[in-house]
């Protein structure tokens, strides 16, 4: 059995307000020394608002004199960057590069880079003296990709030195409304959480800004406030928030052990530069009633069978677990619009752009290095090129054959796959050719086949026809094959519902119908035998891939599939269901990285091989 010494945080719950896809280091590390640890991201990482000025400077990086990161989330905004713009470490020899911070370094370590100049005092006139040191900085180029709300001190600091400064947004800090949501405030309010930690200080500031709104401050004051270093522990200190525990290595490993320092009564004397003797890692040992765990051991029981002993460690359960989510499975969907570095979050959709043909690249370029190896593509025509029958569709030159081609030459290991429909593409926004109010099946069958065959002679490996109309698939197997593309396969939407949670997609694809609804042509909610049928049929014409659409409200009927036919089996999480998650996540009601897997494992338990969904890189991130 594990010692409480090795398991010093038994029965401590420690809340993590780091973004949902850094928060897992701290979070396992918090979990191995016995913690729960409880997520509630105070803020979130986005792209910029326009990308340009960042593609720029990575296509200038090599005419620096240094590169200033000044934080994990820069290196890694910047590198993706300059991997999608064809340049990597090797172009960036003759730069020199400063870390500020050891997380930083290590993220910088991990593409490849050395590291020139660590400074160990991380104010901007810290670093500039430590830049400063042995050089004259005056008319030296130094880059700063940084966070949009970053404070001035670092470049006015270097500028002051004579240094020539170019500043570049390389990612936007969102503040999480309603921080931290009333199930994890009211956890504060019953004092129920022993710890809060911070790794920012944008983290911070979110949090207290939203709790000051809320008059609701006091919450942060009984439990232990943990910074991951001097900077954040200032800031908090500025906004009246006093950190306990500040470790001397400012990583998410060390603020992990400095909290099982503090709670056994044993700390480190943690003095971080600049700080003084305010900020040591406790300012008293514990009283006794915060040293001593809530959950207390019960009575050993006369048990032959206990079930929990195969959930009794990370390992274990992992080793006994019948259902196993890969990055392999999942596919990665892609709004793609025209223009040029064109990148619009959907209002409806958080974290999901509209994309021009370049972005798209970079995107999947981003997707594949955290190990989605598949992307569905949309198109967004303008809406000058819509008409009644959807002509720009079979262009060779819409945005999804322009997205094809691009990214077949830059990303070739990147499996494909194309969205064959209307919508997009009419006036009217219904799936197919109107003649007054009605949807009409054969002639709108025949325009989805030359669609299907643009899309492969753009060099799509996979063709995926939703406009449900009767006998497509046999025509589209029939018009790849007759223009040679006998290897272009087909993912039907065989069993797609007239769903509500279709939303927020009608608001990324300019896509809801002008008038009328679709019940024509998509399913009856009440329906799985037809569900049945739907796929039987499309197998019989040709299809290689089955879909059901929606996924998560739908669960039972991919079952049905996939015992019915053996057949690879697709499942859409679509866009509401997706937004659902978001939304709840915003106002703190769950722990959205938890419940992002759980949803992902029951789509892949239900029967699916194949799982289309908006979260793929963060699923594909957590899952590496």
């Amino acid at each position: 059995m594990m010692s409480s010494r090795a398991r010093p945080l038994d029965g401590r719950r420690i809340l993590v307000t780091r973004p949902r896809d850094q928060a897992p280091d701290l979070v396992e590390r918090l979990a191995a020394l016995g913690a729960e640890a409880v997520a509630a991201p105070a803020i979130r990482i986005a792209p910029p608002e326009d990308a340009r000025p960042l593609a720029d400077a990575c296509a200038a990086a090599a005419s620096f004199a240094w590169i200033v990161f000044t934080s994990a989330n820069a290196v890694d905004a910047f590198m993706e960057r300059l991997h999608a713009g064809g340049k990597g470490a090797a172009d960036l020899a003759g730069v020199r590069i400063c870390a500020i911070g050891p997380a930083t370094g290590a993220r910088i370590a991990r593409y490849g880079l050395a590291v020139h100049l660590a400074p160990s005092d991380h104010r901007g006139e810290g670093v500039s003296a430590a830049l400063r040191a042995g050089r004259d900085l005056r008319g030296t180029r130094i880059l700063l990709p940084r966070a949009d709300i970053a404070r001035p001190l670092l470049p006015d600091a270097l500028r002051a030195a004579g240094a020539d400064v170019t500043e570049v947004t390389a990612y936007r800090t969102v503040a999480a409304a309603g921080w931290p949501g009333p199930v994890v405030r009211e956890m504060l309010r019953q004092r129920t959480i022993d710890a809060v930690t911070f790794t920012s200080a944008s983290a911070v500031r979110s949090a207290v800004q939203s709790l000051a709104a809320a008059q609701a401050l006091d919450l942060l004051r009984p439990p232990v406030v943990a910074a991951i270093g001097p900077v954040t522990a200032r800031a908090a200190r500025r906004l009246g928030v006093e950190a306990a525990v500040v470790p001397s290595t400012w990583t998410a490993q060390a603020l992990a052990q400095a909290l099982a320092d503090h709670f056994t009564g044993t700390p480190e004397a943690h003095s971080p530069p600049d700080m003084g003797t305010e900020a040591m890692t406790t300012t008293a040992p514990p009283s006794a009633e915060s040293a001593a765990p809530r959950a207390a051991r019960r009575e050993t029981l006369d048990l032959r069978q206990r079930p929990r002993r195969l959930r009794r460690s990370a390992a274990i359960r992992d080793l006994v677990r019948e259902t196993r989510l890969s990055p392999a499975a999942l596919v990665y969907p892609l709004f793609v619009c025209e223009g040029e570095g064109v990148r619009r979050e959907v209002p409806s959709m958080p974290g999901v752009c509209q994309l021009s043909v370049d972005e798209a690249v970079l995107e999947t370029a981003a997707a594949a290095r955290d190990g989605v190896r598949s992307v569905l593509l949309f198109g967004l025509p303008r809406n000058e090129d819509k008409d009644e029958v959807g002509s720009a569709a079979d262009d060779a030159a819409a945005p999804v054959q322009s997205a094809v081609r691009a990214i077949k030459q830059e990303a070739p290991g990147m499996l494909v796959v194309t969205d064959v429909c209307l919508c997009e593409y009419t006036s009217h926004g219904h799936c197919g050719i109107v003649d007054g109010d009605v949807i009409v099946n054969d002639a709108t069958v025949g325009r989805l086949a030359r669609v299907a065959v643009s899309h492969a002679e753009a060099g799509a490996d996979v063709v995926a026809p939703s406009d449900m109309m009767d006998g497509r698939v046999g025509a589209i197997r029939e018009a790849l094959d007759d223009a040679r593309f006998e290897d272009v396969a087909i993912m039907t939407y065989a069993a797609k519902y007239c769903s509500a949670y279709y939303g927020p997609f009608r608001d990324a694809a300019d896509s809801a119908p002008a008038f009328g609804d679709r019940r024509t042509h998509q399913m009856d909610p009440a329906n799985v035998e037809e569900a049945l049928r739907e796929v039987a049929l499309d197998i019989e014409e040709g299809a290689d891939i089955v879909m059901v659409k929606p996924a998560l409200h739908y669960l039972d009927v991919i079952a049905r599939v996939k015992q019915e036919f053996g057949y690879p089996t697709a499942a859409y999480h679509v866009s509401g269901e997706y937004a659902m998650l978001k939304a709840a996540a915003r106002n703190g009601w769950l722990d959205e990285d938890r419940a992002m897997r759980e949803v992902l494992t029951a789509i892949t338990r239900a029967g699916a091989d194949i799982v289309i969904t908006y979260y793929a890189r963060e699923a594909a991130r957590t899952l590496r």
